[in-house]
């Protein structure tokens, strides 16, 4: 019997979670889709371009803000995310003087057609893909990642070294111990969820459901890694435990760490200044 009502609370608990991200993520989707985001990108004369860069049968969706002659930066969102989730960072006037700024939809996200992908060697062939598109002369990319965004900045340190110069790690999911899917996770991939949630959140649940695996299997890689890197994280993050840096440092000597007290998860917005000097810190 207790058990029973255990459930039930469980599911009514889901249906209130549910309801509230849903609510959430159809209010970004109406304030903050591609074209009021670019209008307001506009009035800080900042221009976004678009591409759509091939994958197979599918495309990709990139901004680039910027000379392509000059250094590149990529940026890879969270889970679920946009490619405008860095458009406080855009509109800095001397980071646009000194660096081109590139962002994309990650698969099963806005308007790249690349279905959700749930392996994060998968997601780190997209981001490849569009590195090597804007590419010239053999160039490396200073590599930016928030959340799970970190993650799969990750998997392309140890799959395409070669292409990054600098890497930014952005409150990353790492840390496999920390990533373990939720209850929220195992109850959102059943039956009923998958009908009534938005499909950006069902494709974030398959990446959550995946993601610690994902990264269990990359530990005994990460060691490899001499790609020079930065690290901010909070300790007012409430959805990746600011102790991912510990678990990372066990594994990686090489980066550069900002860990302060009064910091959230959401740095691309609450604290893009952070990540503006980080990024201008590598050009020096």
């Amino acid at each position: 019997m207790r058990r029973k009502i255990k459930n039930v609370f469980l599911v009514l608990g889901f249906v209130i979670i549910a309801g509230s991200a849903t609510f959430l993520l159809q209010k970004i989707r109406s304030t903050f889709n591609d074209q009021n985001v670019i209008d307001e990108l506009l009035i800080h004369n900042v221009v976004p371009n678009t591409e759509f860069v091939n994958f197979g049968n599918y495309s990709i969706h990139t901004k680039y803000i910027g000379d392509l002659s000059l250094p590149k930066v990529l940026f890879i969102h969270g889970s679920p995310g946009y490619w405008f989730d860095f458009k406080k960072i855009f509109t800095d006037v001397e980071l646009r003087k000194q660096f081109c700024l590139i962002s994309f939809d990650r698969p099963g996200y806005s308007k790249t057609s690349v279905p959700s992908m749930e392996s994060l060697e998968n997601q780190a062939r997209v981001a490849a893909k569009v590195m090597e598109h804007y590419t010239q002369k053999h160039e490396k990319f200073i590599v930016l990642g928030h959340s799970f965004g970190g993650a799969v900045l990750e998997q392309v340190l140890i799959d395409y070294p070669d292409k990054i110069k600098h890497a930014i790690y952005v409150a990353p999911c790492l840390s496999p111990e920390y990533q373990k899917a939720k209850w929220y996770n195992v109850l959102a991939a059943g039956g009923i969820p998958q009908r009534i949630l938005p499909n950006e959140l069902k494709n974030s649940n398959k990446e959550m459901m995946a993601l610690s695996e994902c990264l269990m299997k990359n530990e005994p890689r990460i060691s490899a890694i001499d790609v020079p890197t930065t690290y901010i994280q909070g300790k007012k993050d409430v959805l990746v435990p600011f102790k991912t840096l510990d678990y990372y440092q066990n594994y990686q000597s090489n980066i550069n760490s900002i860990l302060l007290d009064d910091l959230d998860h959401f740095i691309p917005w609450s604290r893009p200044d952070l990540i503006i000097e980080s990024i201008k810190n590598v050009n020096q």
